[in-house]
């Protein structure tokens, strides 16, 4: 009698498309890879077969380290349940940093050829062999790539986020672009092994992704639908799922922008599917806040109230007791309280709206100059809807007083929106 066919899950889809389908095959991998990071080396073939079994039994910390070494992504991405103090979404898996030409040596000749086209696709995590630099090092010499210049590159996208924070999109989206074509240019004309490589295509896609939301924030709609699409396709070469919640999360908030919320409900769902296995409370509250929103805006409200108050639990579930990812660090009681506002918009009773807003803008952080900006844009236009025309004309000139600061076409757009419709409720000026 034939045995069943095992299910293929997202584990076994991994270690077969480096080719290491038969237990032998990854028993070897994973000891050369255990030996180069000091992690222990035995591994039974019983094991192999329940990693790849539906539901597979989390490993221990240092076959942990060692599989997301072969991998090349965390394990909660590979299926894995993964203890919530054992993960970090912002974290590299450890790589290893040199060939380990012992393996080629028992590797077939198709086999060996399979591995060097995933790794130049960027599925490869382990340097199997020479096939580490890129095709255009090797024909020009570039400049050798190590971990300095990763750390280096990271830390120049995390510059960039603190400068978005303090100078808006529109100051800060050309140095955004440069430091892309910097990172662009290395992988192209650079000589690094694979695992370099992967961390350096990661970045490039994280870049671009920011140089999206940067255009998103100054106004430019098709160049950030442009710049998320190339960090989408990163994410889907790379298998990151920390980059694809974060473009579709970005994606989701653009459509609600342009008052598209089917689109943008797809978006959120679709990203909360996939951070559900690994992500803090704290990312999947703004996933779901932004459910709420879309909801609203389609007039569903009994889902959009059940969706907010989720969200507002996960937010207070999570209370800093996970890493999370840089990006989600805006999230607050500020933004709750922004998204209930706009559910008593959607259904027209303005002086609750007002009442959140109010919420919202006193719980906002002065540091954020854009974001009080946009909530006394989104305060001024309530008050503009509720008849008080004296106190919506002081939000508006607090917030384009803070533009001297800050340079968001967002916020301009969102102040201009504002008088417009101050200047409905008195027409006569």
């Amino acid at each position: 009698m034939a045995e069943p066919a095992e299910e293929q899950t997202a584990f076994a889809d991994l270690v077969d498309g480096f080719g290491w389908r038969s237990p032998q095959a990854f028993i070897r991998v994973y000891a050369a890879v255990a030996r180069r990071i000091g992690e222990r080396e035995d591994v039974t073939d019983r094991q192999v077969r329940r990693w790849r079994a539906p539901s597979p039994p989390c490993p221990q910390p240092g076959r942990q380290r060692v599989l997301e070494a072969m991998l090349g992504v965390p394990l909660e991405q590979a299926g894995f349940d993964v203890p919530g103090h054992r993960r970090n979404p912002s974290a590299v898996p450890v790589p290893v940093l040199e060939p380990i030409p012992e393996l080629l040596e028992r590797a077939d000749p198709v086999d060996r050829d399979r591995r060097a086209l995933l790794a130049a696709a960027g599925g490869a995590a382990l340097g199997l062999a020479g096939v580490g630099a890129s095709p255009a090092a090797a024909a020009f010499d570039g400049p050798r790539v190590g971990t300095d210049t990763v750390t280096d590159l990271r830390q120049g996208l995390a510059g960039l986020y603190g400068l978005d924070d303090r100078f808006g999109g529109a100051t800060v989206g050309p140095l955004a672009a440069a430091h892309l074509s910097r990172i662009q240019r290395l992988i192209d004309t650079g000589s690094y092994p694979e695992t370099i490589g992967r961390q350096l295509r990661l970045i490039s896609g994280e870049t671009a992704e920011h140089v999206g939301w940067l255009s998103f924030d100054a106004g430019d709609h098709q160049r950030a639908r442009h710049y998320w699409t190339l960090a989408r396709d990163t994410a889907t070469e790379l298998r990151d799922d920390s980059l694809a919640v974060l473009v579709l999360a970005s994606l989701s908030l653009l459509e609600l922008r342009e008052h598209q919320p089917k689109d943008a409900l797809d978006h959120a769902r679709r990203a909360a599917a996939l951070a559900a296995p690994w992500a803090p409370p704290s990312l999947l509250s703004i996933l779901a806040t932004r459910q709420a929103r879309a909801l609203a805006m389609l007039g569903d409200s009994a889902s959009a109230r059940t969706t907010l108050a989720n969200a507002a639990r996960l937010y207070e579930k999570d209370q800093g007791s996970r890493p999370a990812p840089a990006w989600t660090l805006f999230h607050g009681p500020a933004e709750l309280a922004s998204a209930q506002a706009e559910l008593f918009t959607a259904v027209g009773h303005h002086k609750g709206a007002v009442t959140w807003l109010r919420n919202s803008l006193e719980r906002q952080e002065a540091n954020y100059a854009r974001n009080e900006a946009l909530q006394r844009a989104g305060l001024a236009g309530a008050l503009a809807r509720y008849g008080d025309a004296e106190e919506a004309e002081h939000h508006i000139q607090r917030g384009e007083a803070l533009l001297c600061e800050v340079s968001s076409g967002r916020a301009l757009e969102s102040l201009a929106t504002a008088r417009r419709e101050l200047d409905q409720l008195r027409p006569s000026r």
